[in-house]
């Protein structure tokens, strides 16, 4: 018995020790207005570089983008996401003939901010940045990964549905009925922007969960594989002598971030929220 003890207390140390997930947007209620809000989750690793997690919503209120603007000067790099050329390559470029399997996420977007009254992230952040590098996937790396793993946007959308129905099942929510609603309200609702935005910033608050479903057995290229390359281009960064990064990516791909982050030796020091959506109640 009195060898069973210290065993034990290392296991009950380890547990409270182990890291909790972390929240990487979440929506808020409050007397004057609810909000929607993304993170910025510091990290520190034992040689004491910081990098910060930026979570992003790529529609939302202008003055959100304006905030992370100001924010990113601060940074010696921040490393930004975007399948195919950097940005400042782009309009040279001619589109891939691959361009047409992420099309449709672009398309999506328009709609929605249209719908929303609502700013496009590329549109309002400053990609001409000195200190803003390219870390993601080009088309040829993405298109070929997604045939390695046989990824298409069925297989995906198949996932993100049975993890969907897994976490309103939780909830006791139809499933069916919530999405068919929400469509159908985007498509055709007179409601003002502010509504149709609070139905939608309430299932946001279900991403993380969503997401964690869609990247488990392997993850995905959408996520899983483009963390990985974002990564690598950071390690790249850290080597080169940088001390303060700035990670700035879609708030969905975190959650595997901070993962890997943390098997890296990294420790989360701080957590910030910024409000990308604002809701009033007098709207």
């Amino acid at each position: 018995m009195k060898h069973l003890l210290p065993a034990l207390l290392l296991a009950a140390a380890l547990t409270a020790q182990a890291q909790e997930p972390t929240d990487f947007i979440r929506y808020v209620e409050d007397e004057e207005s609810d909000s929607l809000q993304t993170a910025v989750v510091t990290y520190e690793s034992p040689q004491k570089v910081r990098v910060d997690l930026v979570g992003a919503i790529h529609i939302a209120d202008k003055p959100y983008f304006d905030t992370l603007n100001v924010r990113f000067k601060g940074y010696d790099v921040v490393l930004y996401e975007l399948v195919g050329p950097p940005m400042d390559q782009r309009e040279k470029a001619e589109p891939p003939k691959d361009t047409q399997n992420l099309a449709w996420v672009g398309q999506l977007q328009t709609m929605m901010k249209s719908t929303l009254k609502l700013h496009g992230q590329l549109e309002c952040i400053d990609y001409k940045a000195k200190n803003f590098v390219h870390a993601d996937m080009d088309m040829t790396q993405f298109t070929k990964t997604q045939e390695v793993k046989k990824e298409s946007f069925l297989t995906l959308y198949l996932r993100a549905a049975q993890a969907q129905k897994s976490a309103n099942d939780e909830k006791g929510v139809d499933s069916d009925a919530a999405g068919l609603v929400m469509l159908l309200k985007l498509l055709t609702s007179k409601d003002s922007s502010t509504g149709l935005k609070r139905m939608i910033a309430e299932q946001f608050d279900s991403v993380e969960d969503i997401m964690a479903g869609v990247e488990s057995g392997g993850g995905t290229v959408l996520v899983g594989e483009r963390n990985r390359v974002a990564l690598e281009v950071m390690d790249r960064q850290i080597t080169a002598g940088k001390k303060r990064l700035a990670v700035f990516y879609g708030a969905a791909h975190l959650a595997d971030m901070e993962e890997r982050l943390i098997k890296k030796g990294f420790k989360p020091v701080k957590t910030e929220w910024l409000k990308a959506w604002t809701l009033p109640h007098d709207e």
